[in-house]
């Protein structure tokens, strides 16, 4: 049994490892001619480099958000109120539940129908939010196979980029933490060495990034965006994979016969 699950998990690693060494991994972007053309959205996807794809308007808009029946919940007291009563300087605090409340994997159906074949069907992790001006979200590290941010109203979003190959010379600091516009040398002794990108995401256009690449996302005006992952079976694994308490494996400390000799007296 044991070795059927082993040959399993070293053909996974040997497929994923000959994709990661035939594939381009410069500063180049793809932009498929159109989206429905799911075998040349699967090669495209196949390279490790950004895609470029104009996918439309989606429902995650003001003309839309303000006559739909939708449930947005206050991330600062909890409150649940009428997404049509909501108003942008709410923080969400139901981002994922939003998404899958207004369908938002529907209006991306011809990329998850553009996967590779051996990634799962299905799309992960949607969310919406909205992006102020000044805020941003850090810099982040790409586990799944591709990570896709899009902008469907305002903004424009700009995307800090990064290879993963430079990823040694910045700080892990995470979502809320790691600006990558204002890293100084102090904080990142070798930022000189690395190269990076910026890009200007439009709405109704959305950029995927492969597995490892950084990024970090920031606007100059209000911009209403989303955020969805594709997996392949290793990726979700090692994405969703927690570490076991191995504390809880010990055997109990038992008292020694001296102690139940004590106790019964």
């Amino acid at each position: 049994m044991w070795w059927a699950v082993l040959l399993l998990l070293g053909t996974v690693l040997l497929v994923h490892w000959i994709e990661y060494k035939r594939s381009i991994q410069e500063y180049t972007f793809a932009n498929p001619a159109l989206l429905d053309r799911h075998d040349e959205l699967r090669t495209l996807l196949g390279e490790k480099t950004p895609l470029a794809v104009e996918i439309g308007p989606l429902p995650w808009r003001p003309e839309v958000v303000a006559k739909s029946a939708w449930s947005v919940t206050n991330a600062a007291t909890g409150e649940q109120m009428p997404a049509a009563t909501w108003n942008p300087d709410i923080p969400i605090g139901n981002s994922s539940e939003l998404a899958a409340e207004m369908g938002l994997t529907t209006g991306l159906g011809d990329i998850a129908e553009g996967r590779a074949l051996w990634w799962l069907p299905q799309m992960f992790d949607a969310t919406v939010n909205v992006l102020h001006k000044d805020a941003i979200v850090g810099l982040t590290w790409v586990g799944a196979e591709r990570r896709w941010i899009g902008c469907s109203h305002g903004g424009p979003l700009t995307l800090w980029l990064a290879h993963s190959r430079y990823r040694r010379f910045l700080p892990e600091g995470g979502p809320e933490a790691a600006n990558p516009w204002t890293l100084t040398v102090a904080e990142a002794p070798w930022i000189g060495r690395v190269q990076f990108v910026e890009v200007t995401v439009k709405p109704g256009w959305c950029i995927g990034l492969p597995a490892h690449w950084g990024f970090a996302v920031k606007t100059d005006n209000t911009a209403w965006w989303w955020s969805m992952e594709q997996h392949s079976v290793l990726s979700w694994m090692l994405c969703n994979y927690s570490p076991p308490d191995t504390e809880s494996w010990m055997p109990t400390e038992q008292e020694t016969p001296d102690e139940l000799s004590t106790g019964q007296e």
